[in-house]
């Protein structure tokens, strides 16, 4: 409406008016982009607006050409408008469903792993190439106590309600702590700490983990007549990283380390905690311990020296525990 105004006033219609209407058409559908029937109404105002001015302008032969000229600027403008909002549409819907893609895909990926070492591989795709490197890592090992017995005479549905009950309570406690559960192997779990998130402190997180579990397991409704878990820690160098095959893998922390913890909540009494000298050496300022000497364990060629954790200092939560017995 200004371009026509203002050419009609000046007297500049036949020389200005088309290519300024042209103009302001090919910009002023690109810019507003007007669903595509709203263009085609908006189009045939351009073009009647053009015609009724121009035909008290005096365009003669050139009104049919230049009407022509608009016209087909017009229905340009407005198609081109048309696909590039499609285009765009389709673009958003489609990255719609690759968010959605990634956020089910990132869901279903921190139900199988630990949430650090979901992000971990999630932000660095080239870690979870097979190997890895050596560290030092806390590894506490869990294995319920009493669970071939349970097992004999209840129903698969009960077992597996059980396992269900007791991991449901114990991993929301060590992945507070950043513990990364790396392996279910029926009854038991196991849990490594300072991987692959660096934690200073990883051998107290462990502690704390291991006391605050057994006392969450030990409040469960069904504890009386359920198999409690026997935990064992140990501090000292791994391979983590990925072991398997080029199919299939899982994230593992791989050494005697871990083969130690494992044989360390084999002595431990059910519903206790034993650790280590080396975990003990990193927390004996924290630590409240009993002392269980230097038993022979299976498969170790070497005594370890052992201490059952009883609590920790500094306002940490108590866990009761029943006397130290070598099984």
């Amino acid at each position: 409406m200004a371009v026509l105004t203002l050419t009609s006033v000046t007297d500049r219609f036949p020389m200005y008016a088309l290519p300024g209407m042209m103009l302001t058409a090919v910009f002023g559908f690109s810019v507003t982009r007007p669903p595509f029937v709203g263009s085609i109404l908006l189009g045939v105002v351009y073009c009647l607006s053009f015609l009724a001015v121009a035909a008290r302008s005096g365009l003669g032969s050139e009104l049919s050409l230049q009407f022509l000229l608009l016209a087909a600027t017009v229905v340009s403008a407005s198609v081109g408008a048309y696909l590039l909002e499609r285009s765009q549409r389709e673009a958003y819907a489609q990255s719609r469903l690759v968010m959605a893609l990634h956020e089910r895909v990132d869901a279903l990926l921190r139900t199988y792993l630990s949430p650090d070492v979901a992000a971990t591989l999630i932000d660095d795709p080239d870690r979870a190439s097979l190997g890895g490197v050596e560290t030092e890592v806390t590894v506490l090992f869990a294995d319920l106590g009493g669970y071939t017995a349970f097992a004999e005479t209840a129903t698969p549905t009960e077992v597996v309600a059980m396992l269900n009950e007791v991991f449901g309570a114990a991993v929301p406690v060590v992945l507070a702590e950043g513990g990364a559960v790396v392996q279910f192997m029926g009854d038991a779990m196991i849990v490594i700490f300072n991987a692959p998130t660096p934690q200073p402190d990883h051998a107290l997180r462990a502690a704390r983990s291991a006391l605050a579990m057994q006392s969450a397991i030990a409040r469960l409704p069904s504890t009386g007549n359920a198999p409690r878990f026997r935990v064992g820690l140990n501090t000292g160098p791994a391979i983590v990283g990925n072991i398997g095959a080029a199919q299939i893998r899982n994230f593992l922390a791989i050494g005697d380390t871990t083969n130690l913890a494992a044989r360390l909540q084999t002595y431990a009494p059910v519903g206790s905690v034993v650790i280590s000298a080396n975990t003990y050496q990193q927390i004996r300022d924290q630590a409240v311990v009993r002392r269980l000497g230097i038993p022979q364990l299976k498969g170790k060629s070497q005594a370890v020296e052992v201490y059952q954790l009883i609590d920790l200092r500094q306002g940490h939560p108590t866990v009761s525990v029943p006397s130290a017995r070598r099984r």
